[in-house]
């Protein structure tokens, strides 16, 4: 009587088992996990040369050229692969990368002013396009001058008078000593009802290199608000001034003028 009580429990499991596994109906099987095919590694600008691909000044993105300059890139990516070169979002060139991967491209500024976002990709045989490397380049063509100027009334037995001269962009100083003697440097009352008088002593190129401020004399010197003034700035050669893209300083425009404010 147990055999046949053991046999009635036991059978109805094992059936459970082999049919159906005792949990519920089996889900489908999991299918093959999706693959995405590979693209062509971007590729690497390693250096960038203005003027000569050896010797010439090395750039770094977002610095200025002046016009009609050769602009010469050197870099590396997948072997053989065939490099693009956009500006935004246009191909406007194309090389190759040697079996070893160095590939070079040369670029002209040409003669219009403005910002040129570049980028390069890569392709190799039959592999997608790779992402962008980009690089910009600022073509400036525009010589640095003078072209205003502001001057503050100063209190009487205060502080020395002070006149800021402003160039149209920052400048590079080949020979600060020159550039900073006071000798080089006059102001000129144009209109002046006030009677201001301004004597440089001291000439100081501000950080940014942007603006030039100059001292006069603190026991005779005044300024006076309303008075017009005018900076006439001596520049020669020596002095070497240019702008970041090495356009030289635009001596026809050494002057600059303005109203003294209260």
């Amino acid at each position: 009587m147990r055999r046949k009580w053991f046999l009635f429990l036991v059978l109805p499991v094992l059936l459970c088992v082999v049919l159906v596994g005792c949990g519920g109906t089996p889900g489908p099987s999991p299918g093959p996990a999706p693959t995405s095919t590979p693209g062509t590694a971007a590729p690497s600008i390693t250096i960038v040369r203005e003027g000569s691909p050896v010797t010439g000044r090395i750039l770094q993105s977002g610095d200025p050229v002046r016009f009609s300059q050769n602009v010469y890139f050197q870099g590396t990516a997948p072997s053989s692969a065939v490099i693009k070169v956009y500006r935004d979002g246009t191909v406007i060139g194309q090389t190759s990368a040697l079996p070893s991967g160095e590939f070079a491209w040369t670029w002209n500024s040409g003669t219009t002013e403005g910002t040129y976002n570049l980028s390069f990709t890569a392709t190799q045989g039959s592999l997608p396009e790779s992402s962008r490397t980009p690089f910009t380049i600022v073509v400036d063509g525009t010589g640095p001058y003078l072209h205003s100027l502001s001057a503050k009334a100063d209190a009487p037995l205060g502080n020395a008078p002070t006149i800021v001269v402003y160039f149209n962009e920052e400048i590079v100083v080949g020979d600060m000593n020159v550039f900073t003697l006071p000798a080089v440097w006059d102001v000129i009352c144009l209109i002046c009802p006030g009677g201001s008088t301004f004597n440089v002593t001291q000439v100081a190129l501000s950080a940014d290199r942007k603006s030039v401020t100059l001292t006069g004399n603190w026991m005779t010197d005044r300024l006076i608000a309303g008075d017009q003034i005018q900076v006439f700035f001596a520049y020669t050669p020596l002095m070497g001034v240019t702008d970041k893209a090495g356009n030289p300083f635009n001596a026809a425009l050494n002057v600059a003028t303005g109203v003294v404010t209260p």
